[in-house]
């Protein structure tokens, strides 16, 4: 089942295709939004529908807002024609747009917008149902953005769940430590990834696992980490989580993990995780997910071993890097490259970080895969003085 966090995508190449944009949208209000605001969302996506039916590469993508303020549509293009956005007062307010793009900012509650000149445009809009606030709480130590999206032809092309995931969380101030955060990252892996030599008719230990069904990376295994994750202390080091994620797993005999050997059958699934406070970073990943701390024009990789949850014995290597107010973190699944060195490109120190998320995403996908990408802004210079 797809999740709710992650975005439909539409290529819009038809009429049709505006069409299928609109019920997606209703489908994602359903539970949410109200009738007035899920009318309000339907004209939205209408209009930006009909905009992208004339742009090279137009693409929407909806999903629910995971705090449940709204639902969120995304868009973009690859139109060579696009030039620089300019101010549409001398104040350096708001940024011009033509008609039709006027009339979605009209109907959002939230709207940011992003050109590359040569390259597309990129865009957000949220309609929020009535009393949500879609703002970063007063305080939060880093703010958060991401898109994931599933791969062309979703279940059928993947043969299983889409089990991409991604978790933020901060925690206030606890005595003198300050306050902190922690973020997780999955890029699971289903049955339709397993290589040749998982399959049947082999020999030796794949015989012994054929003969038990193995327990891929499934939405419950996904949500026991999110559940051990968000469980954890503020403070506690990122290998130190991933450790107790590994033993949390292989101590749950009702998903089927409890021996290593079948632990190892989800070891295709990479995990990474990160904690931060208002100065640094302490990273640990295994398998591949890639990140990196991004400043204005210096980027620090962030390292992973190549390992597996079920399968490296050893303890996750892990970095401990600087990082500074305003400055980034950008988290990424496989299949995207250079993402790092393309958020300094577009120069996006300023863009509200899903934006951020999507240019990368459409700038720096390389192959036709699920994809997740996260952003993390420093935000430790608005959090009160008391606090830290």
């Amino acid at each position: 089942m797809f999740p709710d966090h992650g975005h439909r995508r539409i290529a819009v190449a038809s009429p049709d295709d505006i069409a299928t944009a609109r019920r997606i949208a209703a489908e994602r209000a359903d539970g949410v939004l109200p009738v007035d605001e899920a009318a309000r969302l339907d004209r939205l996506v209408a209009m930006l529908a009909d905009y992208a039916l004339g742009r090279p590469d137009g693409t929407i993508l909806i999903a629910r807002m995971r705090s449940g303020a709204g639902v969120e549509c995304l868009a973009y293009d690859r139109d060579p024609k696009t030039v620089a956005l300019t101010p549409s007062t001398p104040d350096g307010g708001l940024p011009a747009l033509d008609a039709a793009l006027e009339s979605v900012r009209g109907e959002a509650d939230r709207f940011h917008v992003h050109a590359t000149p040569g390259i597309g445009l990129a865009l957000l809009a949220r309609v929020l149902r009535p009393g949500a606030d879609d703002a970063p709480p007063a305080g939060t130590l880093a703010q958060a953005g991401a898109v994931t999206v599933e791969r062309s032809g979703g279940d059928a092309a993947r043969g299983g769940p889409f089990i991409d995931h991604w978790f933020v969380s901060c925690a206030p101030a606890r005595g003198g430590d300050g306050p902190c955060g922690i973020a997780l990252m999955v890029d699971g892996d289903t049955a339709a990834d397993a290589g040749p030599e998982d399959g049947k008719g082999q020999s030796g230990a794949t015989q012994t696992l054929s003969a038990h069904p193995p327990t891929m990376m499934t939405p419950a295994v996904v949500r026991q980490m999110e559940a051990v994750v968000a469980a954890t202390v503020p403070g506690l080091p990122a290998p130190v989580v991933v450790n107790a994620i590994r033993r949390d797993l292989k101590g749950r005999p009702e998903l089927g993990l409890s021996h290593d050997r079948t632990l190892t059958r989800i070891g295709r699934s990479a995990v990474a995780v990160l904690r931060f406070d208002g100065g640094a970073v302490d990273y640990t990943a295994l398998g591949t997910l890639a990140g990196a701390v991004v400043r204005r024009q210096e980027i620090t990789a962030l390292g992973a071993r190549w390992a597996m949850i079920g399968f490296n014995p050893l303890a996750p290597a892990s970095v401990h890097l600087r990082w500074a107010p305003g400055e980034h973190v950008v988290l990424y699944t496989g299949g995207c490259a250079r993402l790092p060195a393309l958020f300094i490109h577009r120069d996006l120190h300023g863009v509200e970080p899903t934006l951020a998320a999507l240019v990368l995403l459409r700038d720096g996908a390389v192959s036709d895969d699920d994809h997740t990408v996260l952003v993390l802004r420093n935000c430790a210079d608005c959090v009160p003085a008391n606090a830290v």
